[in-house]
């Protein structure tokens, strides 16, 4: 029985130039997969910096209509900015400013920065920690630490985070910002009865003033040693709620 023609044909006769022919359709294969890039959902890489601030006390509507509303104006005017989104809670407020894509994020950052310090000074002046950060749309924290103890309280840990691990993980190449979540400042909380107030005839604009008043610290001059000064200054830090007590209100009034 002869074999018939075309590509079954040749298969017969030429084993050996068939398995050739589909080895080299294989190697096609192999090559244009590894040499043309098709993305059905390409990495699409948009600059983005983030800007945060406190305002201690001060609620949303007041952020937004202070603090929000002065910085979003000032950034939408920079240039190769896409959008940009801004919540105010109370006592801060978050902003996403977003660059079209190929801008150099370092120079987005630099111009955010500028832009920011021109419309400082219109900020109030209870605004703290203005903060800019840098970062990739799809930069995504990566790690979470927890930081936990059967020893020391929340405040003391909280200034151990701050002083010994955030700077430890910042300076880590990379890392563009480390958030601390559920710390707690050392405050005294100054807890006021409107009973007693009442009894003695005074308001909480006198307490609070009076605490506004206590001196955490005093200059009582300065000492001079040939070309060198040093500035001395006298410890008067009213950190115990002992100390809070004797603060004089009016008169004998404690």
């Amino acid at each position: 029985m002869s074999a018939g023609g075309g590509l079954p044909g040749l298969s017969v006769r030429r084993p050996y130039l068939a398995a050739v022919f589909n080895l080299l359709i294989v190697i096609a294969g192999l090559a244009a997969l590894l040499g043309v890039e098709v993305r059905e959902l390409p990495d699409v890489d948009r600059p983005t910096v983030s800007v945060r601030a406190n305002y201690p006390g001060a609620s949303p509507t007041t952020v937004d209509a202070e603090v929000t509303s002065v910085v979003e104006a000032a950034a939408a005017r920079v240039a190769g900015v896409v959008s940009v989104r801004s919540s105010s809670e109370e006592g801060n407020f978050r902003m996403t400013v977003e660059f079209r894509p190929g801008q150099n994020l370092d120079t987005a950052a630099n111009d955010i920065r500028e832009a920011l310090g021109r419309v400082e000074r219109r900020l109030p002046a209870g605004v703290q920690d203005l903060i800019i950060v840098k970062s990739d749309q799809d930069a995504w924290p990566v790690i979470r630490v927890v930081v936990f103890s059967d020893e020391y309280g929340i405040e003391t840990l909280t200034q151990t985070v701050e002083k010994e691990i955030v700077p430890e993980l910042t300076a880590v190449d990379g890392a563009a910002d480390v958030l601390v979540y559920g710390d707690r400042k050392q405050v005294i909380r100054v807890e006021v009865s409107p009973e007693r107030l009442a009894a003695f005839g005074l308001s909480i604009g006198e307490v609070a003033q009076t605490l506004r008043a206590a001196q955490f610290d005093v200059p009582v001059g300065s000492f001079s040693a040939g070309q060198m000064e040093v500035l001395v200054r006298a410890d008067a830090t009213v950190s115990d709620p002992e100390l809070i007590k004797e603060l004089l209100l009016r008169d004998k009034v404690r």
